[in-house]
């Protein structure tokens, strides 16, 4: 006869067998999906890297406060882009960072712009500290 403490471990050992053949396994997958349907939220759906770029190159070429700048568009991962060039003003950099966000609600954007006459002189003060005296 077997000690109640044994006994108990394997029934215990096959219910749980029983029960994930009854029920199948437990994975990232379906825990998420539970706690989504039970919290009611979920997720945005984030585009892939070159249908992010598409979205985001043609909202800054709708805008015509934008037009005749030359943006790079660089895809980071899905649903994730970083801008990338020179403007004119300040306010044309915040202006590109909200159109370019406002392109689609699931994509995150990285402002990478740089502003002529404030960022290249930054820069050029950086390298010249560089060379030797």
């Amino acid at each position: 006869m077997l000690p109640p403490v044994l006994a108990g471990l394997t029934l215990g050992f096959l219910a749980g067998f029983l029960v994930r053949g009854a029920v199948g396994g437990v994975d990232r997958r379906r825990l998420r999906t539970l706690r989504e349907e039970l919290t009611g939220e979920f997720p945005i759906e984030r585009p892939l890297a070159r249908a992010a770029v598409s979205a985001v190159e043609a909202a800054l070429d709708r805008d015509p406060a934008l037009a005749g700048i030359a943006f790079t568009v660089v895809p980071v991962g899905r649903g994730h882009v970083e801008l990338h060039g020179w403007v004119p003003t300040r306010a044309t950099r915040a202006r590109a960072f909200r159109v370019a966000t406002g392109a689609a609600p699931a994509i995150d954007v990285t402002n990478r712009l740089s502003v002529r006459g404030e960022d290249d002189l930054e820069q050029a003060a950086e390298s010249d500290a560089l060379l030797p005296a």
